[in-house]
């Protein structure tokens, strides 16, 4: 299916330099249709960690790039831009990305168009003059700048590679801090592509750096002095590992760990509306990405009505291999992610669950699993999330019951409110302890511009977004012209 597609050669970029990672033990990315090794995982070793950090230090304290005008940082975001838009590059992205994620085609191809305008909205930001502001103050006006923390540790997960990872480094440069991203080693190819990139723009050395390798080179990095902020997408319990690696020295943090999130179908709401919802929260990016569907809440006088209409809808679902164009889902990621969601799916069954799914497996010796809904299982026995297209069925008589299964977990990423009576899912949304809510209707993107994507409970800590992002690199930094006032309090 891949033909002759060879996947990038896996490497860091360090202080300006291309080299070969020193570690291999001898494990392997697998094409996540068939199982079959593509790639030997390699893993920069402590001298190469060291050497990268010993860089953005280096650039830190020399103020190279946080001394670089606004202006001047916005035309190198535009030239990296420039580079990513380059023959070849989206394409190689999204293959490689299809191959080893398991994501289709279509889906990856969106996201590697995307990249380039990444770095050109972090441009526009700068431009706008956000981070050198003045306010009126009591002997003329005060400068309120915000200015970089210093290095800053970009950790991107394997379910949204290219998409996050450059998210992360298109606000970091932005915000003047030397970066240095270290992508899912499931996942990393969009990350050397990106490095690639950077280094035809002809960045300066040690700004940008990039270390494969695992959560043995993270953990070396977050422990590192001179790192002074740190992004990261991923699960619960790497969050809480680098909250504690952090808390000491308070390093900012920025965690987005994924949500088991609800969505909510009264029986005013139009059922075919709804049912094309659920089934893309449970097919998109084959349910593995962290505002997937996790709990069905249905009013109980329109379940079966619109269980009927979203097994319909499921049995049309053509899953497949992730590089055919024919493809609505593909395959889990990897052997281990797949042999956890089937534990988790007989977990389900073995508290009283039924499993409802239509959609055929391929032929193909992957990680498929069907769509799939688990009916009848206690609410206390679905709070934790399951990564994978995977969501348990729930019913209510009333709003109220509906809030308390709404508001029945301890995370808190996204919801979805399906209701005729806008004014209704208005006031239902508002109560719900989530960090966004999304009316008759489910998507991928952002539900308006600037607005930003927060976490809630143990979903996260902070928010993304456009200028959000930029700005959690940045502290700030008021300057002005102040009153003296008298000695003694007079």
């Amino acid at each position: 299916m891949g033909g002759e597609f060879q996947l990038p050669e896996l490497q860091n970029y360090i202080d300006g330099e291309f080299s070969t990672p020193a570690n291999s033990r001898g494990q392997q990315l697998h094409d996540a249709n068939s199982g079959e090794p593509l790639q030997v995982r390699a893993a920069a070793s402590a001298e190469q960690v060291g050497a990268a950090l010993a860089a953005a230090e280096r650039v830190h304290q020399a103020r190279l790039w946080e001394e670089t005008s606004a202006s001047e940082r916005a035309e190198w975001l535009d030239r990296i831009a420039t580079e990513l838009e380059a023959d070849g590059v989206a394409d190689t992205i999204s293959q490689a990305d299809s191959l080893t994620s398991g994501a289709i085609i279509r889906t990856t191809r969106k996201m590697a168009r995307l990249l380039p305008m990444v770095f050109r909205g972090a441009a526009a930001y700068l431009r706008e003059g956000h981070l050198d502001q003045r306010l009126p103050g009591p002997c003329g006006d005060v400068e309120y700048l915000r200015r970089p923390w210093g290095p800053a540790l970009l950790i991107a997960p394997w379910n949204g590679p290219t998409a996050i990872g450059s998210h992360k480094v298109a606000s970091a440069l932005a915000a003047g801090a030397p970066c240095i991203l270290k992508p899912s080693e499931f996942t990393p190819h969009s990350a050397v592509m990106m490095a690639r990139a950077i280094d035809r723009a002809g960045l300066p050395p040690g700004i940008f750096q990039l270390t494969v390798g695992d959560r043995s080179i993270a953990r070396q990095m977050i422990e590192a002095p001179c790192i002074k902020a740190v992004s990261f997408t991923g699960g619960l319990a790497g969050g809480r590992a680098i909250a504690r690696l952090c808390a000491d020295d308070f390093v900012p943090t920025q965690l987005e760990l994924g949500g088991n999130n609800q969505l909510v179908v009264f029986e005013d709401a139009d059922l075919d509306k709804a049912a094309t919802g659920i089934a893309y929260g449970l097919t998109n990016l084959n349910g593995q990405w962290c505002r997937a569907l996790g709990r069905l809440l249905v009013h109980k006088s329109v379940k079966q009505a619109l269980l009927e209409r979203v097994l319909a809808i499921l049995a049309d679902i053509r899953l497949g291999h992730s590089l055919d164009e024919e493809s609505d889902m593909g395959p889990l990621v990897h052997g281990d992610h797949y042999e956890q969601v089937l534990q988790d799916i007989e977990r389900l069954r073995r508290c009283g669950g039924e499993l409802l799914c239509s959609t055929a497996l391929p032929q193909l010796p992957g990680y498929f699993v069907a769509p799939t809904l688990v009916d009848g299982c206690e609410p206390r026995d679905t709070r934790e999330e399951i990564f994978g297209p995977v969501a348990t069925v729930h019913s209510f008589s009333d709003d109220d019951e509906a809030l308390a299964l709404a508001n029945g977990t301890e995370l808190g990423l996204a919801g979805y409110v399906y209701s005729g009576n806008l004014e209704r899912a208005f006031a239902f949304a508002r109560r719900m302890r989530t960090g966004g809510v999304k009316i008759n209707g489910y998507s991928l993107l952002s539900i308006g511009e600037g607005a930003p994507r927060s976490a809630w409970g143990l979903s996260g800590l902070g928010e993304e977004g456009h200028a959000q992002s930029i700005e959690f690199f940045t502290g700030a930094r008021v300057i002005g012209v102040s009153p003296q006032d008298p000695l003694g309090g007079r």
